[in-house]
């Protein structure tokens, strides 16, 4: 009675917020285990292999010039075979980085693992996920966004510092291999949730009635029509002649400086430079994370409210701050103050911009759209690991964080001065009708 009564009640929820649940676990899952993860593995095979920081990191920043250039393609994908089948790819994919990784004893070897760990993260998650709640959501975009998102600030405070247990207990090797286990157990499972798009299933973005003929039968008779007609969906082509995608991508790049550096480098910088302890440097992490995952959800209302181009300025503000707290740190406090800062302005940023760049361009090539985004995305990526490890090697982590602080301000005019994009002009009306 009580499975039947279940049952019953999952029904009447609206299937989105389903592709949503399967996406928050996904991203939890591949974000825990590789973006917020990885660090932990940072210092014992920096100590193990005798390598550099900088080298360590060039494989960060190697694997993102991958995958920016491998977004059209999984864009492609995404619109080719659908969000479930590339999700599965994409935990297979991270399962089989996994394991090399713990077979890593060369740098080659290193560097290939990380090379498939980063398309694996990204087909089992963002690849697949955005453009499905993109296209299951208008109205509740950043909202639905948003939630998924909290999926990244569980990944930090769940699944990292279970990594970083697991690391401490039984070697790093060890707990590589069982993260790829367990990544492919529960992901392949889950890819069967994700739907690409609504319609096929007889649905409509946000649960949305569909429209009724009653000369045909009444009400219970739907007429196919479109959700709506103000939404314009721009080719791939149309979207990359616009000034809005690349400000928002320049900028989106800007604000992936910050969590790319401090993704890869802030617990190597509170072990090395603030002799915090692995355990104190997870309680920062899963600061950041908490404070990210709480910060979400206030994005999603705040975009599905204000302008959104308002919010993302802001938050670029505050990136910069944490990043200057961190540099001029000397205890426990201030680094928490930063850590709290910098999950603030990641969790408010994630789900806004997300939503802008659907707004912006609709939802019929969203995945490739998005996929060329990913090209632009990739400089910030790949720059902040490396300049932070050299930074680190040659100077200090506190010179490295000023740096990025000032060049990440450039992000504040970018958003400010950022406008939606005019409907394309097609057909008779570019002859001029």
């Amino acid at each position: 009675m009580l499975a039947a009564w279940a049952l019953s009640r999952a029904r009447r929820v609206f299937y989105g917020w389903w592709v949503v649940l399967a996406g928050t676990v996904s991203v939890a899952i591949s974000g825990g285990m590789f973006m917020h993860g990885f660090q932990f593995y940072f210092e014992p095979m920096r100590q193990q292999f005798g390598w550099s920081r900088t080298l360590l990191s060039g494989a960060y920043s190697l694997s993102r010039v991958e995958s920016g250039f491998l977004g059209p393609l999984g864009g492609y994908l995404v619109e080719r075979f659908g969000s479930r089948i590339v999700m599965a790819a994409g935990f297979i994919i991270l399962a089989l980085g996994l394991v090399i990784l713990s077979r890593t004893g060369s740098v080659p070897t290193f560097y290939i693992a990380f090379l498939i760990l980063s398309v694996g993260s990204g087909l089992a998650a963002w690849t697949p996920v955005v453009p499905a709640i993109n296209n299951w959501f208008r109205r509740k975009r950043a909202r639905a966004l948003s939630i998924m998102m909290v999926g990244m600030g569980l990944g930090g405070v769940v699944v990292a510092p279970g990594v970083a247990f697991f690391i401490t207990a039984f070697g790093w090797e060890k707990t590589a291999l069982g993260c790829g286990i367990f990544a492919a157990a529960v992901g392949i499972p889950l890819s069967i949730v994700m739907r690409y798009s609504p319609e096929p299933y007889g649905y409509l973005p946000d649960g949305a009635q569909p429209a009724t003929d009653p000369s045909q039968g009444g009400p219970s008779r739907r007429v196919p029509r479109p959700y709506s007609s103000q939404e314009v969906d721009f080719t791939v082509g149309e979207a990359l002649r616009t000034p809005a995608f690349w400000l928002l991508s320049i900028g989106h790049s800007i604000s992936l400086l910050v969590i790319s550096s401090l993704g890869l480098h802030l617990v190597p910088f509170l072990e090395t430079d603030l002799n915090f302890s692995g355990v104190s440097a997870a309680q920062a992490v899963m600061v950041v994370s908490g404070s990210t995952m709480l910060a979400q959800p206030l994005g999603g209302l705040l975009g599905d409210r204000f302008p959104k181009q308002y919010i993302a300025a802001g938050t670029i503000i505050g990136h910069a701050l944490a990043l200057f707290l961190l540099a001029t740190a000397d205890g426990f406090p201030q680094v928490m103050l930063a850590s709290a800062l910098q999950g603030i302005s990641w969790g408010v940023r994630g789900p806004v911009l997300s939503a802008m760049r659907g707004d912006y361009f609709g939802r019929k090539h969203f995945p490739v759209i998005q996929g060329y985004s990913h090209v632009v995305l990739m400089g910030g990526q790949i720059v902040g690991p490396l300049l932070m490890g050299y930074m680190a090697d040659n100077y200090s982590y506190s010179a490295g964080f000023k740096i990025i602080a000032a060049i990440t301000t450039v992000g504040f005019f970018l958003f400010l001065f950022l406008r939606s994009p005019q409907p394309p002009v097609r057909g008779a009306a570019a002859v001029g009708g």
